[in-house]
């Protein structure tokens, strides 16, 4: 029986924002089974615009905007274009915490924080407004944090009786911005255990890192296998063994320094010659990864694309040769899997994945070895790992061009159930159980 679902999601289509990829990939699938969707969203800051994220959207009848009032908005919003193109977000979308290659200022950092904190308190605001405007009633209102406040109105909306169950998704896991606000948080996260009907987040560690574990439910992040449908290949040099890495570089977390010191162990015994390596890099921190990159001396090996588009990001990734991936797992932040990660099964390429931080046994780890997605990596078992990565390399660089059979054998009947088409269906049978 089709069931009408209100989506309440900060970030969607045609955003270009990582954010966006996730309810928008389900609400397409849900759509398709036959659920009826309408999304209530934040109004985009820039005029950057995600082409493969708005063919997606065009399926849904009823998307809804909501801008809110806040001086971050405003902030973001000055000088950008209006023409709905597909453009470089400006500088100031992007928050000082995320750029690595820039020297910190802790002042500026922390009134970002607040800023964005009162944003988001203004869009709980505006966006409770706007419930009373939506038409009839809803079975489930479905929330995808972050932030906040996207739990705190479908929370109001069940409370007002505008749905009847309320289905709390965690793209990552709750945080607050200040250490002071850590009581909140708890708040915020017992009133989510108490209210929500059904708790999903991306991976069991998500879920142990709020608490959520006992009652809370894995949907993983995916893949989406239309989006490689009629794409151009992205020009790279067919003599050269081609890396790439595409996305954020999270600064403490993101460290691909295993790879680069492979690289160079292997160019110092001869069995790569540098002229044949190119490392591409696409993002918003091309200093940084050439600075980690030039620690063993590989920087001019290093091409930086700068911030592709996302039908761009996935091209160059289906053109490389070799995908890198980078994680992390410390006692504050365990059980990550990123996006990128899943987003690279699309390419059917092999993948490196790199683990920082000192707990071991990481669901990045465990999802690689087991996918067979590639070679990982953990830096809580370097004496283990890094051999292990070095041959990996070494026989996919044989296998480009002496014609050596390639070590890449993944379990691509694993990897279908990572499709999001595969993974609405298992939140629609969540779904069927409310």
């Amino acid at each position: 029986m089709s069931k009408s679902i209100l989506l309440i999601s900060r970030y969607f289509a045609p955003q270009n924002a990582i954010g966006a990829v996730r309810p928008t990939k389900l609400a397409k699938y849900l759509t398709r089974l036959g659920y009826r969707v309408t999304v209530l969203c934040a109004a985009p800051t820039d005029a950057a615009r995600d082409p493969l994220l708005a063919a997606d959207a065009a399926l849904l009848a009823d998307v809804r905007e909501v801008r809110e009032r806040s001086f971050l908005r405003w902030w973001k919003e000055r000088g950008t274009h209006k023409g709905g193109t597909e453009t470089t977000p400006s500088a100031a979308a992007v928050p000082p915490a995320t750029s690595v290659s820039a020297k910190k200022n802790p002042a500026l950092d922390a009134l970002y924080r607040w800023l964005s904190d009162r944003s988001d308190a203004a869009f709980a605001r505006d966006c409770a407004k706007a419930l009373r405007s939506l038409p009839g009633h809803y079975d489930i209102v479905w929330s995808c944090y972050g932030p906040a406040s996207v739990h705190t109105v479908a929370r109001l909306a069940k409370k007002r009786g505008l749905a009847t169950r309320w289905v709390a998704d965690f793209r990552d896991e709750a945080s607050v911005p200040f250490r002071f606000q850590k009581r909140r948080l708890s708040r915020f996260l017992r009133s989510v255990r108490n209210n929500a009907d059904l708790v999903t987040s991306v991976s069991l560690g998500a879920l142990e890192m709020m608490g959520l574990e006992q009652i809370g439910k894995v949907l993983p992040n995916g893949y989406d296998s239309e989006d490689a449908a009629a794409l151009e290949p992205y020009p790279l040099d067919a003599e050269t063994f081609n890396l790439a890495y595409c996305g954020q570089l999270y600064s403490g977390r993101s460290d691909l320094t295993p790879v680069f010191r492979a690289l160079q162990a292997l160019v110092q015994k001869g069995a790569c010659e540098p002229a044949r390596i190119r490392i591409h890099y696409a993002g918003r921190q091309g200093p940084a990864f050439r600075a980690q990159a030039a620690a063993f001396g590989l920087a001019d090996r290093v091409a930086d694309h700068g911030l592709l588009t996302r039908k761009q990001s996935i091209s160059l990734q289906k053109s490389a040769d070799v995908l890198l991936a980078a994680a992390w797992n410390t006692p504050e932040r365990h059980g990550v899997v990123t996006g990128k990660l899943l987003e690279y099964m699309l390419a059917d390429k092999p993948v490196l994945c790199v683990v920082s931080g000192e707990l071991p046994d990481s669901e990045a780890y465990a999802l690689t070895e087991r996918l067979r997605l590639g070679a990982a990596y953990e830096q809580a078992r370097d004496t283990r790992d890094a051999p292990k990565l070095e041959a990996y390399l070494r026989a996919l660089y044989d296998a480009r061009f002496s014609g050596t059979p390639s070590p890449f054998h993944p379990d691509r009947a694993e990897i279908a159930e990572f499709d999001y088409q595969s993974i609405a269906k298992r939140f629609a049978q969540l779904l069927e159980t409310l």
